[in-house]
């Protein structure tokens, strides 16, 4: 089963057409625009050679795409496809009423792009330049320059910055959504009932495990956390409180879970995402959890995200024509914080955006009565402990590496050297590492320029197509996590902890 979800998904590129992109190149950087880098905000006039620059990022924007080598992290805007929106800038689109916010949000969406623009020519084969990658920057700020001085650049901007809906409507009415809906939503609450009455049962929590330890860290001072992020947010005008490398990198260590993966056999190991062959695969031996900054939008505040994401080289089949296993698995484990620090709620899903679940922390949270038509995550409460009472231990099931109870670690276990055969430490990796893997001929995305890791598609595509999904249970890049077959939600959505829960006043 696993041999025939393993197929090849790379693409050739002919010596001939890259050595006619690299003279084309070079002829651009020797003609082209010869003003030092400068930032979008501090360009006083237009370089001269505009033609040269045009053919230029024409032809660099032709060869990415033959490549597939198209990032798919955020989504670029079609008149400016320099700049990229994710859904939370987008929510900012309409609440740009001055100028400092208007130039804050332009600088995000700039920064986005620019990030996937590297991404992209570090995954180009062969590589460029240094100079001829300078020339691209250079010929991106000039243009970025000439778009601003249109008389309608920035209600046009507002307008073009949206993300596009991941459902699909002709699925959706192929698939004779309104009836089918009502199946896959009874087969979802039958799932969440039986998830829901096991959840933290010591009887599906025994056998044999390994578990996964932090890197060791001096726990954070509560008072700390949150003077970080009130400066963060006050030094920002969206309100977006984003902190400095060093600061995000202690708050990461703060708040890492330690992972207890109960085993059955090698796929439950926990470890580094590689290329080989053109196929993906984990190396166990390395265990490593990525992590990403998010924020979400709740009670008229900008919070915090904290994602730590663990990848297992697969979900081995358990039956026959098993229709959930495929090459890769995964769990995301998302810790959202409240304006003063302290944990808000917890919430997780598998890398294919399947298996919501959401777990309140704060007393203050109240969950919304829900129509019973509708599909909802599965929220669990009073199971979940905050960071005060100690790190947080997740506990995964074997195979199908479903969170199927959490509790508090030991706290003289957490950071410590592995002395047993059973307990390892894992390292800390920055999730953006996984848009440029290195390969035997140099550095590939883990994810399609569709967002997907296709080796990773599962048989349960064919049955639940009418649901508008792309390849239902394949693994996905961030921000294309549809988290909802019944209805239309995705977990990156900046509003989505407001459609379930209240929140009181202190």
């Amino acid at each position: 089963m696993i041999t025939l979800l393993k197929f090849a998904y790379t693409l050739h590129q002919t010596r001939r057409l890259a050595r006619s992109f690299l003279v084309a190149v070079v002829v651009v950087v020797q003609a082209g625009c010869s003003t030092p880098p400068q930032s979008p905000w501090t360009l006083q006039a237009s370089p001269p050679a505009a033609a040269d620059c045009s053919l230029l990022l024409q032809r660099l924007a032709q060869r990415i795409k033959a490549s597939g080598g198209s990032d798919p992290l955020a989504y670029p805007i079609e008149a400016y496809p320099y700049l990229r929106v994710d859904r939370l800038l987008a929510s900012f689109s309409t609440q740009l009423d001055s100028e400092a916010r208007q130039q804050a949000w332009y600088q995000q969406l700039y920064r986005l792009g620019q990030t996937a623009r590297q991404v992209e020519l570090d995954n180009l084969a062969p590589p460029l330049t240094v100079a001829a990658r300078e020339q691209i920057e250079r010929c991106i700020e000039q243009q970025a320059f000439q778009d601003q001085q249109a008389e309608n650049f920035f209600p046009q901007l507002t307008t073009s910055a949206q993300v596009p809906d991941l459902y699909s409507g002709w699925q959706r009415g192929l698939g004779l959504f309104p009836l089918t809906r009502q199946i896959v939503l009874h087969l979802i609450a039958k799932h969440q009932q039986r998830w829901r009455q096991d959840f933290n049962s010591p009887a599906l929590l025994q056998g044999p495990s390994q578990r996964y330890l932090p890197p060791a860290s001096a726990p954070l001072n509560p008072e700390q956390i949150a003077d970080w992020l009130e400066l963060a947010r006050g030094q920002s005008p969206l309100g977006i409180p984003e902190l400095d490398a060093e600061q995000q990198r202690a708050l990461f260590r703060h708040f890492a879970p330690t992972w207890q993966v109960f085993t059955r056999s090698p796929a439950d190991l926990i470890g580094r995402p590689y290329w080989r062959d053109g196929t993906p695969g984990i190396d166990s031996d390395d265990p490593i959890t990525y992590w990403l900054p998010s924020y979400t939008r709740f009670n008229g505040q900008t919070l915090l995200q904290l994602n730590y994401l663990v990848w297992f080289p697969e979900r081995p089949s358990q039956r026959p024509l098993d229709l959930f296993a495929g090459l890769l698995d995964g769990l995301l484990w998302r810790v959202t914080l409240d304006s003063e620090g302290r944990v808000l709620l917890y919430d997780s899903i598998h890398p294919c955006g399947c298996y919501h679940q959401i777990f309140p922390v704060s007393e203050r949270l109240t969950v919304k009565p829900l129509s019973a038509n509708l599909e909802q995550p599965l929220i669990l409460t009073g199971v979940a402990p905050g960071r005060s009472q100690g790190r947080v231990l997740l506990q995964l099931t074997p195979s199908d590496h479903y969170l199927q109870g959490i509790a508090v670690t030991d706290k003289q276990l957490s950071g410590a050297v592995a002395i047993e055969k059973s307990i390892s430490s894992y390292r800390l990796g920055n999730y953006h590492q996984l848009r440029s893997l290195a390969t035997a001929s140099g550095r590939r995305n883990l994810f399609d320029p569709d967002g997907l890791v296709g080796a990773s598609a599962r048989l349960e595509r064919f049955l639940l197509w009418p649901m508008g999904v792309d390849s239902p249970g394949a693994m996905r890049v961030w921000g294309a996590h549809a988290i909802s077959f019944a209805n239309r939600r995705y977990f990156d959505d900046p509003y989505l902890f407001e459609q379930f829960f209240e929140q009181t006043a202190d």
